[in-house]
């Protein structure tokens, strides 16, 4: 219930604000992770994104799907600089392990739920950041994985690009 009441009382100041929408098409972690699209909603300098699409680029049914959900304070009209999250859903095994736990020792395998990356990111704009147009930045940061086995950030920092183009 007092989700009901927080979500009413939000709802009808973004009806107010001077909102602008926005939706794109592209690759890399902003659009889910390899190719996918993306809506974004911008107040003033700050816009606030959700992607959605393919997780890896192979065809099989080891990376399903990924979502991302992020925020961008706009630099200056072509640069931004964001925050976000992405979360990739595992459907098949990722190797076997020992279980130790047992006598004998099983042979048991593992499964990756899901795979989730944290990071920052930059955005360049080859236009202006509220206008239609192509984008291209970086990203950094770590993933965290879960498994039947682990949970676990992995060590070291990751990177990834992300390429697209808003209507």
């Amino acid at each position: 219930m007092r989700t009901v009441v927080v979500l009413c009382a939000i709802l009808p100041s973004l009806a107010m604000a001077d909102v602008d929408s926005q939706f794109g098409l592209g690759l890399g972690t902003q659009y889910g992770g390899f190719a996918g699209f993306k809506y974004s909603m911008s107040l003033n300098t700050n816009k606030i994104y959700v992607g959605a699409g393919l997780a890896g680029p192979t065809g099989d049914r080891d990376d399903v799907y990924g979502v991302t959900l992020g925020w961008e304070k706009a630099i200056t009209d072509k640069h931004a600089l964001g925050l976000f999250v992405r979360t990739k859903k595992r459907e098949n095994g990722d190797g076997v392990y020992l279980d130790y736990s047992t006598s004998p020792p099983d042979i048991v395998s593992m499964n990756k739920r899901y795979e989730s990356f944290i990071g920052g990111s930059y955005t360049y704009y080859f236009g202006k950041s509220s206008e239609a147009g192509f984008l291209t930045g970086l990203s950094a940061g770590k993933t965290y994985e879960n498994t039947n086995v682990k949970k676990e950030f992995e060590s070291g920092i990751q990177y990834g690009l992300h390429f697209g183009y808003q209507f």
